[in-house]
């Protein structure tokens, strides 16, 4: 009989059969298409990303985090930034050699900004006709303003909290009733009557 003449004469048996197919439902690289996701919408906004680690043990201490580079140019322009902070985009563009900032994980990611652009740039671009104590208190004060360590920590988090839910959702699908029906209809997998081996 098929998966659903079983399901529909056997309740406790089709459960049986999905329950041990469930445990090997999932192959070690199903969670690579997701991955891949995150790490094309992170290169849209200039994240590099590296390590991806996540626990999907459906309790508090679930996570999905990721460790990277941040191009800080890049992010400030994909984000708009480069438009409501002007000064300090352009200050960014002259510092680019050291702007770039890492993402590490714990756990849980954290950007890390280990650098200071405040008093480090000259003017230049639309703004070169300004002096350097004029410039430099218009940069500090886009600083402030734009506070770039938490707005990228905000995207980052969640970015993160993102990828968990899709992780957990591509699992959920994955290793579903339906999916299990599914593949059983797909290799034409059928059941012997008073049996509880799978037969094909």
């Amino acid at each position: 009989m098929n998966v659903h003449e079983l399901k529909a004469s056997d309740p406790k048996r089709f459960q049986k059969e999905y329950d041990d197919w469930r445990e090997n439902a999932c192959h070690d690289d199903w969670w690579e298409y997701v991955q891949e996701g995150l790490k094309a919408d992170c290169a849209e906004v200039g994240i590099t990303v590296g390590d991806i680690q996540f626990d999907l043990g459906y309790s508090q201490s679930d996570y999905a985090a990721f460790n990277g580079q941040i191009d800080v140019v890049e992010w400030m322009q994909a984000e708009g930034y480069d438009v409501k902070y002007p000064v300090l985009y352009v200050a960014m563009e002259d510092y680019r050699e050291y702007a770039t900032v890492s993402i590490s994980h714990r756990g849980h990611s954290r950007v890390n900004m280990e650098y200071s652009v405040i008093g480090n740039t000259y003017p230049s671009g639309i703004f070169k006709h300004l002096d350097r104590e004029a410039w430099d208190e218009l940069v500090e004060e886009q600083c402030d303003m734009a506070n770039l360590e938490d707005a990228m920590q905000e995207w980052v988090g969640k970015r993160c909290s993102k990828l968990y839910r899709e992780l957990r959702d591509e699992y959920e699908h994955l290793t579903s009733e339906e999916s299990f029906i599914e593949s059983c209809e797909c290799n034409e997998i059928t059941f012997e009557e008073n049996e509880n081996e799978v037969c094909s």
